[in-house]
């Protein structure tokens, strides 16, 4: 097993950017599950009294939820599908990715582009989230385990440079042969990860089958994952550091065999941030501080938590405020400058927490996602002028009152233009 020493340069920028859409009006979205298999969607306020609302109800446990374009999506496994919200958490479309796929996430790369990871396909998909319309782009199958299925889970991307967790199963379970494909967003082709073999290699882990969220930092040419498998018991992996320049691991920051069993962990500075480790006599949750200068360097422990294995952390660094999950079920809100906890206890949720990202509130009035509201989504509004096409309101983006707002009549008239008007600018 192979443990990291490491000297991380200190850039000035933060390790990870804010979230989309950041600022003030920016809402944490929580997906939920029960183990019945069904869930929920909830959106929490980020700021004391933390008020809490319920958004959808989910069909599966186990949701990713992602926010990109103004707009908030959710991934849901157990139907095939990927639901849509705008900020006024109206849903607004939904689309599927292919009976029987098992979608596990979503990231977009422009308005009209995203990509998809499927755990039942070979094939990466990459979709329109403005219509819904998709298709097979990148065959991993060449990266996977034994029975063909690569089981992709999480994305994140460096640059023009899109990174693929490979989970790589066995007869339904994780192996120790984790890995990260690398593809190429400009020709939507494998990067090799190394020249030097005949066949196109992806990055091999130390670590077993990755999973969660992973964490870029372009400056200092890193990537971290959490190569851990979800086994409390196996104590076989940990968080792993990813060099991108040589598209190589450099072994585990954090190893199990040294700590305990690892799950997520969240960046709040360039060489600092927060980990979740458990215990297995009673499921538990474990909140720690490190840093990584050097090798990690472990801090304090902020919150002790058991009840169920939960690991989706979520910083926010508008706030500067970090979100844990509890069993409780419920989440915490730790003060990261001063390395306290908010709330004594957890903020009540409907059921365990398993994603979260910060999601956009109010109407979505950039109509073409550069971020102004100016006179090319003026344009495009009156190119659209006059009643939706069916079925409405998915296919009418112009359409803004059809968001959930008053007035929402499927025809794009003077209503939509005024609100337009009133947000010009923004």
């Amino acid at each position: 097993m192979k443990t990291l020493t490491v000297v991380v340069p200190v850039v000035a920028s933060l390790l990870v950017a804010p979230l989309s859409p950041g600022g003030s009006d920016a809402r944490i979205l929580v997906a939920t599950g029960t183990f019945a298999g069904d869930g929920t969607l909830v959106a929490m306020e980020r700021a004391t009294p933390w008020n809490v609302v319920t958004v959808a109800t989910l069909d599966s446990m186990d949701a990713a939820v992602q926010s990109f374009n103004g707009l908030i999506f959710v991934v849901e496994p157990d139907t095939d599908r990927v639901r849509v919200f705008d900020g006024t958490l109206a849903e607004i479309r939904s689309f599927s990715v292919g009976e029987g796929t098992r979608p596990r996430d979503i990231l977009g790369v422009a308005r009209n582009r995203a990509y998809v990871t499927r755990a039942n396909s070979t094939h990466l998909y990459r979709v329109d989230p403005q219509t819904g319309v998709g298709a097979d782009v990148v065959d991993l199958s060449g990266l996977a385990g034994h029975d063909g299925i690569p089981d992709m889970e999480r994305m994140a991307t460096d640059g023009s440079r899109l990174f693929v967790q490979l989970r790589r199963f066995a007869d339904g379970l994780p192996t120790a042969d984790g890995a990260l494909a690398v593809i190429d967003l400009e020709t939507e082709t494998l990067i090799d990860a190394v020249p030097a073999t005949p066949e196109i290699d992806a990055i091999e882990l130390t670590g077993p089958a990755p999973r969660l969220r992973m964490h870029v930092d372009p400056g200092a040419a890193f990537l971290l994952v959490s190569a851990t498998d979800g086994n409390h018991l196996s104590l076989g992996g940990g968080i792993e550091f990813i060099d991108l320049a040589s598209l190589s691991s450099a072994g585990l920051l954090l190893n199990e065999m040294e700590l305990a069993a690892l799950g997520g962990f969240a960046m709040t500075g360039p060489a600092e941030g927060y980990f979740v480790f458990h215990t297995d006599i009673v499921p538990s949750n474990h909140l720690q501080t490190f840093t990584i200068p050097g090798g990690a360097e472990l801090g304090p422990e902020i919150v002790f938590d058991f009840g169920a294995y939960l690991d989706a952390l979520l910083f926010d660094s508008d706030t500067s405020l970090l979100y844990m999950p509890s069993a409780a079920p419920g989440m915490y809100v730790v003060d990261t400058t001063t390395e306290t906890a908010l709330t004594k206890e957890p903020i009540p949720l409907p059921a365990f927490p398993f994603d979260q990202t910060i999601g956009p509130v109010g109407h979505r009035y950039d109509l073409t996602g550069d971020d102004v509201v100016d006179f090319v989504d003026l344009l495009t509004l009156i190119a659209a002028w006059g009643a939706c096409p069916t079925p409405c309101p998915p296919t009418c983006v112009a359409d803004i009152a059809a968001a959930g707002g008053p007035g929402a009549d499927c025809v794009v008239d003077f209503g939509d233009l005024l609100l337009l008007l009133a947000n010009w600018g923004s």
